[in-house]
């Protein structure tokens, strides 16, 4: 399935973007209580390459999430968080590393289109994960996958996490934006077979404790909906909902909300769909809980004067939580 993997040594910004320093994990090392995070903030967005104005709306985007998907924080410092992104045009990543809240607090990988995406991505369909500086990153490579029509690849950043035992964890998250239209029904699925392995195997050594995929699955058609199944990975939007039922929700609140996350910016002929998903391994080590969308009815001023969309997708947000060792 993989036609290249290739290292991708994340960028931070110290005056000008270098390469940020790797921390080579290694099992033994034990970490002062506390020193670790024992949980963290996941996001992923599509944010819309095929719409006019690309980098003016990925900054419309990077805007809002400084101040809107951690309202707590004003703007500043973020807590330990990834952000995963999809769709980002070539032409619109110098507007990533411009980002004066990008280059204060975080990560990126790849540095640039050139260091890692495939060749088809970088068209409009290029991904970055954003890792902040509060995070010890250990790993990072691009996966490309091979006979994919659109460049499509997996992203996958391995941090370490903690918790009040001294070793350290290594989590893997994958931010990935799976073939699309109805005819990539075949690929999606073979995409979703092969991140799972990544998430569940890191090679014969390997520390990694399980892992999260998150990004715009493309799940239009109906084999789609029984992909997260049949390679036993947890629905974050699902289990919550299952979670939901078994307890009074407050007034108001409809535990029946079908998590749908694309269809409305605008409306259009195609149904509303849960496109965009997170999904992640059972496992002892890790809960992700807390899931909600963002990023709702979010709208921006194009050159002309009008007013559009920001992008056609939600974002989504979700808290990992480690799990104590007993």
């Amino acid at each position: 399935m993989a036609d290249a993997v290739v290292p991708l040594p994340p960028i931070w910004f110290s005056g000008q973007w270098v390469h940020a320093p790797q921390t080579r994990f290694d099992r033994n090392i034990q970490y002062a209580v506390g020193s670790l995070p024992g949980s963290l903030t996941l996001i992923t967005w599509n944010v819309d390459a095929q719409q006019p104005y690309a980098d003016q709306r990925l900054r419309a985007a990077l805007d809002h999430l400084q101040f809107h998907a951690f309202p707590e924080f004003n703007g500043g410092q973020p807590p330990p968080c990834l952000i995963l992104l999809q769709e980002i045009k070539r032409d619109a990543f110098p507007t990533l590393l411009a980002h004066p809240w990008v280059q204060a607090w975080f990560m990126i990988a790849p540095g640039s289109p050139e260091e890692g995406w495939p060749q088809g991505a970088r068209y409009g369909y290029g991904t970055a994960t954003l890792i902040t500086r509060s995070l010890i990153f250990a790993s990072s490579v691009c996966v490309h996958f091979g006979e994919s029509e659109m460049g499509r690849n997996a992203l996958v950043s391995d941090v370490l996490f903690g918790g009040a035992e001294p070793h350290a964890r290594v989590l893997r998250i994958i931010n990935t934006h799976l073939e699309s239209l109805p005819a990539g029904a075949q690929r999606r699925a073979l995409q979703l077979s092969f991140i799972t392995q990544l998430l569940r195997w890191g090679g014969p050594e390997s520390v990694v404790v399980g892992g999260i995929v998150c990004g715009d699955m493309n799940a239009i058609a109906p084999s789609d909906a029984m992909l997260p199944e049949q390679n036993e990975l947890s629905d974050a939007w699902e289990e919550q909902r299952r979670r939901d039922r078994r307890v009074e929700l407050p007034e108001g609140e409809d535990e029946d909300e079908d998590g749908a996350t694309w269809g409305y910016q605008p409306p259009c002929e195609f149904p509303p769909g849960r496109l965009d998903k997170i999904l992640y391994t059972d496992n002892d080590a890790f809960e992700v809980k807390n899931i909600r969308k963002l990023a709702i009815g979010l709208q921006m001023p194009t050159p002309e004067g009008r007013v559009d969309w920001v992008s056609d997708h939600y974002a989504l947000l979700c808290q990992v939580e480690a799990r104590q060792a007993t």
